[in-house]
Formats: structure tokens, C-alpha cells, sequence
């Protein structure tokens, strides 16, 4: 099913047929220019069909009576020979297709003609237009042939520019090339009497217009489930900072209606311990800028707090911003579980600290966890740099690795039975290792602590 859409000029193509709908001479130069442009890049022969070509300044520099490399071929009523070549239908088609081989054999890969469509004043039927295209067919078909006509709307009647509606596929409109629902192939309109038609193509557009939205309303619906299903907070804001959506986990995690939510500005959500954070931040997005990974402190309709992380960011059209987008994870539990782990090492901390003897927490590989101020001071390195992440014999002098990692292995297999090791500390002198079972965090099988004390 075809459905109206909007393109960049740049996408058009050999087999198009265009109107380009405009109000003022600049607008047009504008067009025109832009095709020029894709006429070099493409390599297109250019030919421009004028009422007056000195009007349009972009072609009064690129145009010239005879085409070059980088000219326009230009004809108007100016040209001795511009009335035989279009005083009929028959006679144009022929010309047309003369310089679509002339062309071809020069190198190029389609003509791109630019018609200036002189004023209507008097009724022209939609029959006579489109028989007049209906002899181009096989040129636009076999993607030999680009015709863009110029229309300067104040110049003809309605019902004229309904024709050129009927006529053309696609539609130049505001600098917009645009698929016309309203466009009649020439050669069905040939087949039957216009007016009826015309009625049916009216009624298969309200159709297709009709099923095009039960379609988007169906997609909305999907994608509304899907996100209201999603476990992770959604959140879409205006740039003043009004809630435009946010899904159910959203509404649940913080206490609101959908109808409370739409009333809310951000900030009422935001804890005031990171306001100024988010106020920084909510201003770098709406600015088009990276905001990164995203932490905040929601506040809850009871005044509960919610930590979140995630990413925001921002559609940006023609400069303006429209909407932020933002997914975020509640983390809430992990900072309180975090919260209490830190809680628990300093109560460790304070515990072993407390013992004159060098105690370390490891793991079954000996890769230490934690070590006390006097384990920390055995070795200068370690004490400066820290323990967490290196392995326990980088405490004791080099060479003892392979002693420590096998009573670290007998320890595991014997249990309390198993004896501890003699090892030689960074001082040159005689240290023992006792092991016994560690708690470290939410976990305690497989940690191991370790007590160093000095053999006199």
C-alpha cells in the first residue's frame, strides 16, 4: 500500500515526473539549482523549456544557447524554432525524443528536462493534460527521461492546478519532494471518461488513506504494549519540561496516574539533593549535546527515593528541540546493597584493624580482597598503590608463590587439619601463614582469610 512521504530533493531519479507547486521566483531558483546539481553529479543532460529564462537567475548564469560540458541547453519563444517544435502534442513528443537519443549517444545516462509552464487562464481539460503525457510513458518507464514543471501558484486557476495535481506522480512542495496520492495515470485516464474516474480515484484514496491509519494506530498500540511492558522506567518530556509519556513501570515505580504523570513538570520528580545536576543535564540535551551514562534521584508521590541510571537524549529537528527520550534502570536495591556491603567492610575494617597481626581476605586463588593496615604495611608497593586485586605474595619476597598457591590448595581440600606455610617476608626474615575460613560481603564459602605473623 502506498502512502504519503516526504523526500530530500536529492532523491530524485531518471523516470521521475514532477510538478514543483511555488510561490515566489526565488523558490523556484532554489529548485533549480538543486537539480542543476544533480544534473553534474549524475550526469544528466539538462535542457530547460522556458517562458522567460532571464527571470530565473540561476539559469541566466548556467544557461547557454548551445549545450557545453558545464552548461544548460535552454529554449524558450525566444528560440525561431520553438513554435514548430511545440505546437502540438505530437510534435513536442518528437522533440523530446530526440534529444533523449542525442543525448544517450553523447554519454549521458538520462535527460532531465525543467519546464517553466506558461500561464492558464482559460480552461484546459485534465483529458488534454493527460493525453499530452500519455505519449512520454515509455521514455519515463525505461528511466530515460526527468520532467520537472514549474508552476508559480498565483498564476493559474484552481481548477488548473488540480490538473497538474492529477497529472504529475510527485509533488516539489516548501522544498519537499512529496508522493502525490491524488495523481491518475495517464494511461488509465485515457482508458475511461475523466470524471468517473476521477470519483473512484477519490474513493481509493479515502481507502488507502482510511486503512493507512488503522495501520499506524495498530503499530502505536504495538509499540505502546511493548513498552508499557518493558521493566526499565520510559519517559518522553517536552522541552518545557512536561511529561509527554511514560510507560507503566514508570507510573508504578514512582506512584502516578498516566493523568497525574501529564500534569507533573520533571523537576517535581526530581530529589533536590541532585536538582542542579539534572537541571545541567536536561539543558545539554535539549541542546543536542551527550549527556553519557545518566544518574539521578527520583522522588516518588510518597516522597520515596528511587536511584535510577541510563542514557537520555533528545530528537533534534531544523535546530529545535522537540522531545527527550530516556530509558533508565531503577537501581534502588543495588544502592542500598552497596550501601550495606560498604557498611559491612568498615565494620570489618574496624574489627581487624584492631589485631596486631597482618590479616588479609582472599580469594581461592589468593588474589586479595581486603588487608589490614598491618598486612598493608608489609610491602612498600603495596602500601602505596593498595592491595585489592593482587595476589597475596606481593606482600613477601619474591619466590614463594608456588609455596603459598600449595598450602592455599591443601587448605581447600583439608580443611582445618591442613597446616599453614613458612614464607620469607620483604624484610628477609621468617613469616607463617595461617588460614581459616573468611565472610566477606553476601558471600562467605570460598574466601579465605589469611593471618601473618612474624616467626621470632
Amino acid at each position: 500500500m502506498k502512502t504519503v512521504h516526504h523526500e530530500d530533493i536529492d532523491n530524485l531519479a531518471p523516470g521521475d515526473h514532477v510538478a514543483i507547486l511555488y510561490r515566489e521566483t526565488a523558490d523556484f531558483e532554489k529548485v533549480t539549482r538543486a537539480i542543476l546539481d544533480q544534473c553534474t553529479r549524475n550526469r544528466w543532460c539538462p535542457l530547460y523549456i522556458s517562458r522567460l529564462p532571464q527571470e530565473n537567475a540561476t539559469i541566466a548564469q548556467k544557461g547557454e544557447a548551445d549545450r557545453t560540458e558545464q552548461g544548460v541547453k535552454v529554449i524558450s519563444p525566444q528560440n525561431p524554432d520553438f513554435h514548430e517544435k511545440f505546437s502540438s502534442a505530437k510534435n513536442a513528443q518528437a522533440y523530446i525524443r530526440r534529444q533523449v537519443k542525442s543525448a544517450r549517444e553523447a554519454g549521458y545516462s538520462a535527460v532531465c528536462i525543467i519546464r517553466e509552464a506558461a500561464p492558464i487562464g482559460a480552461r484546459r481539460s485534465s483529458q488534454k493534460l493527460v493525453g499530452d503525457m500519455a505519449g512520454l510513458d515509455s521514455l519515463f518507464d525505461e528511466k530515460s527521461l526527468l520532467m520537472i514543471c514549474g508552476y508559480r501558484m498565483d498564476q493559474f486557476p484552481p481548477h488548473v492546478l488540480q490538473d497538474v495535481m492529477r497529472t504529475h506522480p510527485r509533488i516539489i512542495l516548501d522544498m519537499k519532494l512529496i508522493e502525490n496520492l491524488f495523481y491518475i495515470p495517464a494511461s488509465d485516464a485515457m482508458r475511461y471518461n475523466l470524471p468517473s474516474i476521477e470519483m473512484q480515484h477519490w474513493l481509493d484514496t479515502l481507502r488507502k488513506l482510511s486503512s493507512t491509519r488503522d495501520t499506524l494506530a495498530e503499530t502505536e498500540d504495538r509499540f505502546k504494549d511493548i513498552l508499557d511492558n518493558a521493566n526499565d522506567l520510559i519517559q518522553s518530556v517536552s522541552p518545557e519540561g512536561k511529561f509527554l509519556y511514560v510507560n507503566r513501570a514508570w507510573r508504578e515505580t514512582l506512584e502516578y496516574t498516566a493523568d497525574e504523570a501529564s500534569a507533573l513538570n520533571i523537576f517535581d520528580i526530581i530529589d533536590p539533593s541532585c536538582m542542579d545536576h539534572c537541571q545541567a543535564m536536561f539543558s545539554c540535551v535539549m541542546s543536542g549535546g551527550d549527556a553519557g551514562r545518566v544518574e539521578a534521584t527520583f522522588l516518588s508521590k510518597s516522597g520515596k527515593k528511587v536511584y535510577v541510571e541510563g542514557n537520555v537524549n533528545c530528537r533534534i529537528v531544523d535546530g529545535k528541540p522537540q522531545y527527550t527520550r530516556a530509558i533508565f534502570r531503577d537501581v534502588t536495591a543495588l544502592k542500598k546493597e552497596e550501601r550495606a556491603r560498604r557498611e559491612r567492610e568498615k565494620v570489618l575494617d574496624a574489627v581487624l584493624n584492631l589485631t596486631p597481626n597482618a590479616t588479609v581476605v582472599t580469594t581461592p586463588e589468593g588474589i586479595m580482597l581486603y588487608a589490614n593496615k598491618p598486612a598493608r604495611s608489609l610491602s612498600p608497593m603495596t602500601g602505596r598503590e593498595g592491595v585489592h586485586g593482587k595476589p597475596l605474595w606481593a606482600l613477601l619476597a619474591p619466590g614463594g608463590e608456588e609455596d603459598i598457591k600449595q598450602s592455599i590448595a591443601m587448605y581447600l581440600e583439608g580443611g582445618t587439619s591442613a597446616s599453614g606455610c613458612r614464607v620469607q617476608g620483604c624484610d628477609g626474615k621468617e613469616w607463617h601463614i595461617e588460614w581459616s575460613q573468611a565472610g566477606f560481603g553476601r558471600q562467605t564459602a570460598g574466601y579465605i582469610m589469611a593471618i601473618i605473623r612474624r616467626i621470632e
